[in-house]
């Protein structure tokens, strides 16, 4: 380790310090990043349920108002 002008026991030290912060960082983000991996699905989940809800309501409405023109005719 000649690049450096601290002890050798020093450094090695300082090191496994960084290494640990380092994978302290790594597995938060891993967490954070698996909770809106599970938020995004349960979220497209409820859109697409949603969406064929209005969907559904929109043929509806559509064809009740085709009945209510036949019976007007009528």
């Amino acid at each position: 380790m000649e690049g450096f002008k601290s002890s050798e026991s020093r450094l090695v030290r300082l090191f496994q310090k960084g290494r640990e912060q380092w994978r302290k960082r790594a597995a938060e983000k891993q967490k954070k990043m698996r909770g809106m991996e599970i938020k995004i699905r349960d979220l497209s989940a409820s859109r697409d349920l949603w969406k064929s809800k209005a969907l559904s309501a929109q043929q509806q409405k559509e064809q009740l108002e085709q009945e209510l023109e036949n019976l007007k005719k009528n």
